[in-house]
């Protein structure tokens, strides 16, 4: 006699296919993705650790860390895999440049000596202006996410990028439009992490 609660070996290779098409329609990245992607990506991801250490030896470090910590990471979606990686080399460089020095150096002014270039004008920034000045200016992440990666409220972030914003005003040719700046910045930056690369 057939138990009523006993599912058929038919109702069970039907449940079954269900489950692995769901899984299917699931997309996650796999560990090949991220090499891939960071293979690919590794100018941006070094120049964005760059900017935020100020140090090409620490910069090396976060990216590493960053591909060790999406190895190691839970599963995530393919389509967000590109913006995990950041996040993990800006963590890594939060954590590498201690919470407590970034802080303290939130309350100096930043005074560039004539850098020659954005770059060297960014890097030159506190630790504090140029973390924020890198994230909101140029990786475009709200006041609300620098404040939670940087442990500090969306009052110091702005302020900090209106420091950021008034030291770099002078840097380089004034003549120059701020997309083109960056442009420079970015070429300028994949030549000297060219040699090391």
């Amino acid at each position: 006699m057939n138990c009523p609660f006993q599912r058929s070996e038919q109702d069970s290779t039907k449940e079954d296919r269900t489950i692995v098409d769901r899984t299917k329609r699931v997309d996650y990245a796999m560990p090949a993705d991220f090499c891939r992607m960071f293979e690919d990506r590794l100018d941006h991801l070094f120049t964005l650790a760059l900017l935020l250490t100020a140090d090409r030896y620490k910069a090396e470090q976060c990216v590493v860390a960053g591909l060790e910590d999406c190895l190691q990471a839970n599963a995530v979606f393919r389509e967000w895999a590109h913006s995990w990686a950041r996040r993990t080399v800006v963590k890594n460089a939060v954590r590498m440049i201690s919470s407590s020095s970034l802080r303290n150096e939130a309350k100096t002014v930043a005074r560039i000596p004539e850098p020659d270039t954005l770059a060297d004008g960014i890097t030159s920034l506190p630790p504090f202006d140029r973390f924020v000045y890198v994230l909101s200016v140029l990786e475009k992440y709200s006041d609300r996410e620098c404040s939670m990666l940087l442990d500090c409220t969306v009052e110091k972030v702005m302020a900090a990028r209106t420091r950021a914003l008034q030291a770099l005003a002078g840097v380089g040719n004034r003549n120059v439009p701020p997309e083109t700046a960056l442009t420079g910045v970015v070429e300028g930056l994949r030549q000297v992490c060219g040699e090391v690369l």
